[in-house]
Formats: C-alpha cells, sequence, structure tokens
C-alpha cells in the first residue's frame, strides 16, 4: 500500500487551476508537491498547516507554499470549504523572470516575513477580486469559449492576478498573520533537517542537535508532521535531486550531492517515489 503521506498532485504544464468545494468532513493526509500552490480560502472553517506551524484561515485569505513543503488542510467542522488552488510550475516562474518580471515576488516576501499567509485587509476594494473571480470563471463551464480561446482566456486571468497580487503585496493593507500554533520543538527540528539536509544526517544527530530525547523526538515529530524522521529526510532529498536534474545537473552527481549513501539506493527511492527512473526527470525541462 502507498504511503498517503507523499508527493500529490501533478503538472505536466506552466500551471493549473481549480475551484474545489468540501461539504462533509474529510481527513486531508500531510503531502507535498514538486510546484508551488497558491491557494484563496473563500469560506469554511479551516485551518492550515505548514512545515510544523499551523495558521487558522479567515475567508479572502491566501496560502502560499513552496515546492517541497510539507502541508495539509485541516477541516473543523461541516461548513462547507470553498477555495481556489494555483498550482505554479518553478519553470513558469522562470520563464517570466528571464523577461525581468518576478511572479515569485509573493512566495518571496512570505518568507522573509515568515509566514504562509498572505491577508488582504480590504479585498473587495481591489481590482484582485475581480481576476480571482475570473480564475474561478475559468474552471466553470459557462464560458462558451474554444479550447484556444478558454486556454488565452486562463492564461490572462493568471498573469493578471500574479501581477496585482505582486504589486500591491508590500502594501499597507497587506498582513502576514503569524502561525496559530507550532511545535517549537518540531520547528526546531525541521530548521535543523533542511540547514544539513545533504550532509549525514542521523535521529541520534538530530535529537542532540535539539537537546531531545530520541524516542520522544520520533514520537513527536511523527504526530506533528505525519511523517517519520527518516521518510521525511528521504523524501526531501529526493525532491532536491530531482531539482537538480531538472535543471540539467547529472544522475550520479545529483544522488551523491542529495546525501544517497549509494546509486543503488537514490535508484530504487527515486523510482518509487516518482515512478520513473532518475534519467525520466530530463523530460521536464
Amino acid at each position: 500500500m502507498a504511503n498517503s503521506r507523499q508527493k500529490t498532485g501533478y503538472l505536466n504544464s506552466d500551471f493549473r487551476i481549480f475551484y474545489l468545494t468540501n461539504t462533509e468532513a474529510r481527513d486531508f493526509q500531510s503531502h507535498y508537491h514538486d510546484f508551488h500552490k497558491l491557494l484563496y480560502f473563500e469560506s469554511g472553517s479551516v485551518s492550515y498547516y505548514v512545515e510544523g506551524e499551523t495558521y487558522q484561515l479567515q475567508p479572502g485569505d491566501l496560502v502560499l507554499v513552496s515546492a517541497g513543503e510539507v502541508h495539509r488542510p485541516v477541516i473543523q467542522d461541516t461548513a462547507p470549504y470553498h477555495r481556489l488552488i494555483l498550482y505554479l510550475a518553478p519553470a513558469f516562474f522562470e520563464k517570466y523572470k528571464s523577461q525581468g518580471i518576478d511572479l515569485a515576488h509573493c512566495f518571496s516576501l512570505c518568507s522573509r516575513k515568515h509566514s504562509h499567509v498572505l491577508r488582504l485587509r480590504r479585498l473587495r476594494e481591489t481590482p484582485l477580486e475581480a481576476q480571482l473571480k475570473n480564475l474561478i470563471l475559468s474552471c466553470q463551464n459557462t464560458l462558451r469559449l474554444s479550447p484556444a480561446a478558454h486556454s488565452l482566456f486562463e492564461t490572462s486571468a493568471l498573469l493578471q492576478f500574479l501581477l496585482l497580487l505582486n504589486s500591491i503585496s508590500e502594501g499597507a493593507d497587506i498582513s502576514f498573520p503569524a502561525a496559530s500554533g507550532s511545535n517549537q520543538q518540531v520547528l526546531q527540528a525541521l530548521s535543523y533537517i533542511n540547514a544539513h539536509l545533504l550532509e549525514e544526517l542521523s535521529v541520534d544527530q538530530i535529537a542532540d542537535a535539539c537537546f531531545l530525547n530520541r524516542s520522544y523526538l520520533m514520537h513527536l515529530f511523527r504526530r506533528e508532521t505525519g511523517y517519520t524522521l527518516g521518510s521525511y529526510i528521504t523524501e526531501k532529498r529526493l525532491f532536491a535531486a530531482r531539482s537538480l536534474i531538472q535543471a540539467g545537473g547529472s544522475v550520479t552527481d545529483a544522488a551523491l550531492t542529495c546525501g544517497f549513501p549509494s546509486y543503488t539506493a537514490f535508484y530504487r527511492a527515486y523510482r518509487k517515489k516518482f515512478g520513473e527512473p532518475p534519467k525520466g526527470s530530463r523530460k521536464l525541462r
């Protein structure tokens, strides 16, 4: 049986747009993507977990999750959970960055503000709301457009939305709420792992760095993240290796750089995770 706490979703294009509704309780598992995710929270009673921190969402919030970050929503009651979701390929951002346009500025800004949520106080008074409506409209079947015209409408709405969002993201009406809850011991472990991801890592080493008992840390980490320490480290390393391969690096160098003890171990883990051999990732460039 496949581990449900894994990379989910797929993206074989620059972006995908979804408008989704849940009207009953559902248990979402911790997972990550190899693309960026932007979620517009329209309504519901939901908190959002990202990399050890939990955010209590308010209608109108934008949740920004960078590629490789473990996350999950937590639905708190039966109120309908309405949200717009954007999947954004790193290559999509790079294409425009080469033209001097940083569409990923809002993600960078959230990182600098140590938050995964961007909150706009007066959304309905800004042109951003109209672009959100256009993005939602592009997901519905009410537009009588040819496939080519629909694609153009969708791309135009997305670009205008991102351009507007970035232009107002440092304004006075924007805030970056702190997490409503987090376990500082888990955050310390996550920080240590990500700082030393490409070095030798062991449970004992992480526990010592966090001044925690080994067994206690293992239990706490799994409870808070849905991952064992070993599976979290492996998946982060696989994601890092895939990024190197997609950027044109050699498969062997990626395996060694990302801390795998042997090429055979790397190959087996990579194929199990991504469903293809490491060289197969080059076709995604």
